[in-house]
């Protein structure tokens, strides 16, 4: 009775197994999370499984060894390796079942050899079913039509899954020629668990005629030679249901691939193009000189005055053009320590426009004429002047006010570097604990996908949201986010550097943009870099952009500068078309934006087999 009780349990040990391996194997259908749940699951039984078979392991030294022997040890052996390594693999690559093991083993090394081992696996356990049949099915199945009715059924599947294993390029992954899953993710999950199924009948079917050529080969009466033949029989059909299917695909291909792209061609309107309005600039403001105060109780932390080099050098990875290196000249401020709040910019305005809405968030989506208007309404509220006035015909800054305003892109960077030459205020490459921004992407990991080992800062976790301010370290001169969370905007106008105006420089003349620095929640850790240039138009408001306010330390400059956006008509000349990709919706954002502006025609680009929705398997499908 215990005997038989122990076969039951291996019966359901084996289909639990096999169930398992097949949720294991749909990826697409059981997303990132329950797939490294299914594969703790799927060690556990693994390891009942092989307890409940101890006696084979001491029986491996016994004995003599014929062929039926020798290919069945050989196949559990390779199975057992496969299946460690890619348990391995995953473990190290975890993200919810166990994390805290991430990163143990190199993660490209881990991505590759998981994906390669999963499907030989698949590949391997099919097989040990196959040679297993026999004492798996034995009594289940008394009645010879339906057991000849069975295996004609399962020839045809077999012949399917051999074809389903080609046409998905698996051989591209069991000999490493690919590091990255392709999965089709419109696939329902019913068509999705039947090729799976279908490919593994196709490996069992190959263990179970391996079995019965051996045993025809060495019993060769009149018999076994029947069932030689019949089992060639089967091989042969399997083969040509194959290859029938793979020959209608490649032509089924040909056919369509005209009218599939006649079909992706979009169907444009009529552009239409319209003028640009004149700014005419304002009367110029007499200059004051003030005495600015030096007791005012905001926080605020005196940056002393000095000479540094603004800009990158010529060796610093992922510079541009855009970002001279030069020696220029700042006098002393004071400086926020940290981002405006949205408490502090309700406060002041009665309004507050942030998407991602906290007391202690750094206020967001503030355009540029945001934080112009903040910045007097805060001085009007703290008794000082405002250093702006804005008219119709631009806005004139004071630069002898004693109130608060943006920075120039000089004293932000001044600011930010607090005395240091690389390109993080930090001294080493930002990881995600010591900013917040895109925390998949640090600093230099755009040449190093395939071996994150190399980088100083890897890929860490990404937010999707601001954090409440001072949530990381804090610099040497003491301010919170300089690097990270919301960029902040600063007076200049975007464009070259003027190399010869050095001290105290207020940017260009003109232009369309202004600058923003420091880099946000969502932006690349080489847009975090202290010499990094952003700009946007004035009217620019986006979740990923803030306020750092500064004010004079002295009596200031007794300047006036006007900012007055240069615009320009554009003569249309035919149609204009947008094409973009977007896979995480970025820059679709972008290309509508661009296409209110312009009133071009807008065509989004999609893939036949499209991307994961997971972000790391997006990432190995790009490569």
């Amino acid at each position: 009775m215990q005997i038989k009780q122990k076969n039951i349990i291996k019966k359901i040990v084996d289909i639990c197994m096999t169930v398992l391996l097949l949720c294991l194997m749909a990826y697409q259908v059981t997303g990132e999370a329950l797939h490294e749940w299914i594969g703790i699951g799927m060690t556990v039984v693994l390891i009942i499984h092989h307890i409940l078979n101890i006696k084979w392991y001491a029986s491996l030294f016994k004995g003599k060894y014929n062929a039926y022997r020798i290919i069945t040890v050989i196949v559990n052996t390779l199975l057992l390796a496969s299946i460690a390594l890619t348990a391995l693999c995953g473990m190290a690559m975890s993200s919810h079942a166990v994390p805290f093991l991430y990163g143990f083993l190199p993660i490209t090394f881990a991505r590759r050899f998981h994906l390669a081992m999963s499907f030989w696996s698949f590949i391997l356990m099919g097989l040990h079913l196959g040679l297993h049949i026999h004492a798996i099915s034995a009594g289940l199945i008394r009645n010879g039509k339906l057991r000849a009715t069975l295996a004609v059924i399962g020839t045809v599947a077999a012949g399917c899954g051999f074809w389903l294993f080609i046409k998905n390029g698996i051989p591209d992954y069991i000999f490493f020629r690919t590091p990255f899953a392709f999965l089709d993710y419109e696939k329902s999950a019913v068509v999705v668990f039947a090729e799976n199924l279908a490919e593994l009948i196709a490996f069992v079917f190959l263990g179970t005629v391996c079995v019965s050529l051996i045993k025809s080969c060495r019993n060769r009466n009149n018999e076994n030679k029947n069932k030689l033949f019949i089992n060639l029989i089967f091989i042969l059909i399997a083969a040509l249901i194959c290859v029938a299917l793979l020959l209608y695909g490649a032509n089924d291909n040909k056919d369509n691939d005209a009218s599939a792209w006649n079909a992706s061609l979009p169907q444009t309107q009529p552009f239409e193009n319209e003028p640009a309005q004149i700014v005419q600039p304002a009367s110029p403001v007499e200059p004051q000189a003030q005495t600015n105060p030096v007791n005012i109780n905001d926080g605020y932390i005196l940056i002393t005055g000095g000479t540094y080099l603004m800009g990158s050098p010529a060796a610093e990875n992922w510079r541009i053009d855009d970002e001279t290196q030069h020696e220029v000249t700042v006098s002393s401020f004071y400086i926020d320590s940290y981002e405006t709040t949205q408490y502090e910019y309700s406060r002041i305005t009665g309004q507050n426009p942030s998407l991602f809405t906290g007391d202690n968030l750094p206020v967001d989506s503030v355009s540029w004429l945001d934080a112009i208007a903040f910045a007097n309404a805060k001085s009007t509220d703290a008794g000082l002047t405002p250093a702006y006035t804005v008219s119709d015909g631009g806005i004139v800054w004071n630069r002898s006010a004693n109130g608060y305003r943006l920075p120039t892109e000089a004293e932000w960077e001044y600011a930010c570097r607090a005395g240091t030459a690389t390109p993080f205020n930090t001294e080493k490459s930002l990881d995600a604990d010591d900013a917040n921004f895109y925390g998949h992407y640090p600093y230099e990991i755009e040449e190093n996908y395939f071996d994150d080992s190399v980088l100083e800062a890897r890929p860490g976790l990404y937010r999707q949201t601001t954090v409440a301010i001072g949530s990381f370290y804090k610099s040497k001169w003491g301010l919170y986010d300089m690097h990270g969370n919301v960029n902040e905007w600063c007076w200049d106008y975007y464009g070259e550097y003027d190399l010869k105006n050095t001290v105290n420089p207020a940017g260009a003349a003109s232009g369309t943009r202004h600058v923003y620095r420091g880099g946000g929640w969502n932006d690349f850790g080489k847009n975090m870099r202290s010499a990094y240039r952003a700009a946007g138009q004035s009217d620019l408001k986006a979740p990923n952009l803030g306020i750092r306010l500064v004010r004079n330390a002295d009596s200031g400059i007794p300047q006036n500068v006007t900012a007055l956006e240069d615009t320009h008509t554009m003569e249309a000349k035919g149609k204009t078309l947008i094409a973009f990709f977007s896979w995480s919706g970025n820059t679709r954002s972008i290309a509508q934006e661009i296409q209110q502006q312009t009133g071009a025609d807008l065509f989004e680009i999609t893939l036949v087999n499209p991307y994961s929705t997971n972000y790391n398997t997006v990432l190995m499908q790009a490569q």
